[in-house]
């Protein structure tokens, strides 16, 4: 039976608390930064510590900022490259270019989505300066891996973990193995905000200079000039921008750090009732017990025979949500031939066939079902 509302791709989980702890903020006055974004920045880094040693952790605008941010600090600039997947959002690639740096696009693991580390050491020049991993669909990558790679090579790793909140790598969340960490908070992510990052690092200086540089370059006593602690006078020590995180954000962000672990376990439990219901025709992408996987998203890979267009449009009138993630860099207008004179044959082969499928905690097994017996219905159509 046709479902009456549509089944959207993704859905942030809110209730009361929620509500009330915006609320609070709007009634304290102090809208922007202050207390709540500090307060965020303390939790979020004794979430992800592992090891007892320092998290020092940057609350941003987004995680594009923190990506650029960090890139900045580490000194990146004209003339160095910077090693990037092609299966990845634009800002991954977008925030290299923006500090005058080349991205330089690697191709990806079949089984993971994840960037190819020994392409990546192929691509490796004497201008490369840093590697960016992304963690797709909450899988880690192989961290030690890059971190050989790194340490023979002399690179930054920067994370783009927008999709890996509350993932671990080797039984550790991933926010401890590298230079720096940006994660997402952006309405359909894990952690959601409406729109927020936040960058990581155990380096503390690196962390003071995104944020310096995160907020027009103003020394780190600024904030405090609109309470008693404070002065009027601030000082401008260098350029920057404008990517700090406001109250509001951070006090949804407090609350949804409190559910996170649960709504990572709903997230896995509806991957395995996916991989358990739909047909034999149907692939996935990389899990295993060894790491923790938290499927911010659940790509499927559909069979060749299968029209993926036709078959997102057959859904789509069946009310359920889909989209596809991702369209490979290298295939867009801006990238295509000029950031790298390589192939991709594993991204090409992957992506006609590649489709991400509703996936967030407050989906009912009712709604689970009736994702797993229309795609069987449909795809049983092919063949």
């Amino acid at each position: 039976m046709m479902r009456a509302d549509f089944l959207p791709l993704a859905r942030p989980s809110a209730g009361p608390e929620e509500i009330e702890a915006v609320a609070e903020v709007l009634k304290s006055g102090w809208w922007t930064t202050g207390p709540k974004v500090a307060e965020f920045e303390r939790e979020f880094a004794a979430y992800i510590n592992y090891g007892g040693g320092m998290i020092y952790t940057a609350a941003l605008n987004s995680c594009t900022s923190g990506l650029y941010l960090s890139l900045l600090a580490l000194g990146v600039g004209a003339g160095d490259e910077v090693i990037v997947p092609t299966w990845t959002f634009a800002a991954t690639a977008h925030v290299v270019e923006w500090t005058g740096a080349r991205p330089v696009l690697c191709d990806i693991g079949e089984d993971s989505l994840n960037i190819d580390v020994g392409q990546a050491e192929r691509l490796i020049t004497k201008n490369t300066k840093a590697i960016i991993p992304v963690h797709i669909a909450g899988y880690p990558c192989n961290m030690e891996a890059i971190a050989r790679l790194s340490e023979a090579h002399g690179l930054f790793v920067v994370e783009d973990a927008a999709h890996a909140i509350g993932t671990r790598y080797k039984g550790v969340k991933i926010g401890n193995f590298s230079t720096a960490t940006a994660f997402s908070f952006y309405a359909t992510k894990n952690l959601a905000m409406g729109e927020g990052g936040l960058v990581a690092s155990k380096n503390p200086d690196l962390i003071e200079k995104i944020k310096k540089i995160g907020y027009f370059g103003i020394n780190k006593e600024a904030f405090k000039r609109y309470d008693k602690r404070g002065t009027w006078f601030y000082d401008i020590e260098t350029l920057g921008y404008k990517c700090n995180l406001d109250s509001i954000h951070a006090a949804l962000g407090l609350v949804q750090l409190q559910k996170l672990d649960s709504m990572n376990s709903r997230r896995r439990e509806i991957a395995a009732a996916y991989k358990n219901g739909l047909s034999a025709r149907i692939s996935y992408t990389k899990d295993s017990d060894e790491h923790y996987h938290t499927y911010h998203l659940f790509p499927i890979t559909i069979p060749a025979d299968v029209n993926r267009d036709a078959l997102i449009n057959e859904l789509k009138d069946r009310n359920i949500g889909t989209s596809v993630h991702f369209r490979p860099l290298h295939l867009h207008s801006h990238y295509k031939g000029r950031s790298a004179a390589i192939d991709f044959p594993v991204a090409d082969k992957v992506f006609p066939r590649i489709l991400s499928l509703p996936m967030f905690p407050a989906m009912t097994d009712d709604d689970v079902e009736y994702v797993i017996n229309n795609i069987n219905e449909l795809v049983g159509t092919y063949g």
